[in-house]
């Protein structure tokens, strides 16, 4: 046994939890659909992004792409387009290969089996576990950070979360935990209890339903756990952005196929180790790199933007052409020039995103 559970009463609760489940789950667009798609959808949008920031998303996509045929037929293009801002850009990538998949391979149904669902690109355990259970009543666990927290606090584990070792524990002590009667209702009940009454600071211990069952609660422990090491520090990125200009049109190109910000558009950027370079290196710097004939301006404006892995700090470089031919750029796979308004038709990342709001005002 995994955790000492025999001191809990599974059927007891998992009663108290999907009694109280049913009576206080959140109206959310795609529960209670009878198709797969709106589940799939609506969880490969919840990997790593709260119900909040991904229900205006979750609309956008069904109103665009409001079933597997218009998604499998859509470019990649377009579904950027329609995630931008959203983050973690693979996610949407991965979403559209899986849908050509599921069309040409699975006759247009999410496979049952789970060694299928988790061979599929950007489907891994808890997503599968998600949709087999939500949609077939197939008895996987979902253990997300929420119910990893929930555990945490319901059997005093103190052994670092982020252990590969303490999160395999918690996986199999949900495994025992599911309801096999109605595993996906049980699965949705259990993260959404994490997510609005065991939550990270200030969990509301007494509005909750498996208070009774809960070890931490009886140690007041709940606010100290689940233990969880400091993150490694990110890394320190120092970019120059060029905003190559000519006749009211700007450069843009294109990220790489794999990668950080796969595929999405940006102006073109070069790292170094610190900014604010006097104005004369730089264009002796851009003039070797890129053989640029024309006035560059560079920009007071400092820029910040976090990913999960890195600090960024970005500064823009005002490049003003007298034509459109610029020498190769480095790793982008091909460019574009664009007016202000017709950056709107391509994908283009948060932080530069900023940049063009920045160039709107500028120009106004």
């Amino acid at each position: 046994m995994i955790a000492n559970l025999k001191s809990i009463d599974r059927i007891q609760f998992q009663n108290n939890l999907l009694e109280w489940f049913k009576k206080n789950k959140r109206n959310l667009p795609w529960r209670d659909e009878t198709h797969w798609y709106p589940v799939f959808l609506s969880e490969i949008l919840l990997q790593q992004t709260q119900v909040e920031q991904a229900l205006p998303y979750y609309i956008k996509f069904v109103n665009r792409f409001p079933d597997i045929y218009s998604l499998s037929q859509a470019s990649e293009k377009e579904v950027l387009i329609v995630w931008a801002g959203l983050g973690y850009y693979s996610r949407a990538i991965n979403m559209l290969k899986t849908a050509k998949i599921i069309v040409a391979d699975y006759d247009a149904q999410f496979p049952q089996d789970f060694k299928q669902a988790i061979s599929l690109p950007g489907i891994g355990k808890y997503t599968a576990s998600a949709i087999l259970s939500i949609v077939y009543k197939k008895p996987h666990a979902v253990v997300d950070g929420n119910v990893y927290r929930l555990i945490s606090r319901l059997f005093a584990i103190s052994e670092d979360i982020r252990l590969t070792r303490t999160q395999k524990r918690i996986e199999e002590i949900s495994e025992q935990l599911i309801s096999k009667k109605n595993p996906g209702e049980y699965n949705e009940a259990v993260m959404e209890l994490g997510a609005v009454i065991c939550k990270k600071q200030n969990p509301l211990c007494l509005n909750c339903p498996v208070q009774s069952f809960c070890k931490a609660f009886k140690k007041n422990l709940q606010i100290e756990l689940p233990y969880k090491s400091k993150a490694p520090a990110k890394r320190k990125v120092n970019q120059y952005v060029l905003i190559f200009e000519n006749d009211n049109k700007y450069l843009l190109a294109q990220r790489p196929a794999s990668g950080l910000l796969a595929s999405f558009w940006e102006f073109p950027v070069f790292e170094v180790k610190k900014l604010n370079i006097i104005d004369e290196d730089l264009e002796l710097i851009l003039n070797k790199k890129y053989e640029i004939k024309g006035k560059i301006i560079l920009i007071n404006n400092i820029f910040r933007h976090q990913y999960s892995h890195i600090d960024l700090t970005y500064q823009p470089v005002l490049i003003n052409l007298n034509n459109e031919n610029v020498k190769s750029l480095d790793k982008y796979i091909d460019i574009t020039w664009c007016t202000l308004n017709e950056l709107k038709e391509l994908p283009i990342h948060n932080a530069h995103l900023k940049l063009i709001e920045w160039l709107k005002n500028l120009n106004q």
